[in-house]
């Protein structure tokens, strides 16, 4: 197996670890445990979290690690993104306490203490994405080196208010096998899928000017763009080009899985 203890099993490729990731992240929210600490009680299990940061965080960049995980991890949590989807969180190791020098003979006897430097703060609590951070799931930090992808991100996340306005039209129904459903177990899906959509936008504009055109904040890494009118013509152009339905997870997952073995791209 090339993935192995990913939240206690082994597997062989990346789609079936995070789709067994998504299982036990689905539990959490069913069980109403978002926001909690994760504990050796709850569906995802802390000491899991823990293994897959020791073997599948592979981080050389030291501003990210820096900004993502501080001093180190504390816990970690589910909790809602900006986005308004459900996202991983982590909350950082507190600093040590601020120094007393009152009470430390080294400081009364005059003599030089490591203390005497105020590092004290409260660790935050950061929000994180499996895929990107975990190489059992994704390409994990390397994700968002990739300069496509934060345009394909940016083009993503443009239309989430398309998206949200196709949900809020239907009924919460698979559109193909009629099972009724809520919440993460239906699904947004495309025709033709998100990808084949983008990909000829992009190929329209250009990736070098598209690149130049998305921008993120300091303290997330979700990509958007900055030029108005580029960002009104894709938009324009996903409605006009992109047939939308919803359909249940195991209808979605079909889907899916029978575009992979003919070799067209994800939805």
């Amino acid at each position: 197996m090339k993935y192995k203890n990913v939240l206690g099993k082994d597997f062989n490729k990346k789609s079936e670890a995070y789709k067994h990731f998504q299982k036990f992240r689905d539990e959490m929210i069913r069980t109403l445990q978002l926001g909690k600490y994760l504990t050796e009680e709850t569906p995802v299990k802390k000491s899991w979290m823990d293994q897959l940061f020791k073997d599948y965080f592979l981080c050389e960049d030291p501003k990210y690690y820096k900004r993502k995980i501080g001093l180190g991890i504390e816990n970690w949590f589910f909790a809602p993104d900006s986005q308004g989807g459900i996202c991983l969180w982590i909350k950082q190791k507190d600093a040590p306490p601020k120094h007393n020098s009152k009470e430390c003979e080294r400081c009364q006897t005059n003599k030089f203490c490591i203390g005497m430097v105020d590092i004290s703060h409260e660790g935050p609590s950061v929000p994180v994405a499996a895929k990107w951070i975990f190489t059992c799931f994704g390409t994990g930090v390397l994700m968002n080196e990739n300069p496509l992808h934060r345009v394909k991100q940016a083009l993503r996340k443009a239309i989430k208010y398309q998206i949200k306005e196709f949900r809020a039209s239907v009924r919460d129904k698979c559109q193909k096998c009629g099972e009724e459903g809520y919440g993460l177990g239906l699904e947004v899906d495309h025709t033709p899928n998100f990808i084949e959509i983008a990909k000829v936008f992009i190929k329209k504009y250009g990736e070098k000017y598209l690149i130049k055109n998305v921008s993120k904040t300091s303290t997330e890494d979700i990509w958007y763009f900055i030029n108005d009118k580029l960002e009104n013509e894709w938009c324009e152009y996903h409605l006009k080009e992109a047939t939308l339905r919803l359909l249940c997870t195991n209808c979605h997952d079909k889907k899916t899985y029978k575009k992979a073995l003919s070799g067209t791209l994800h939805p």
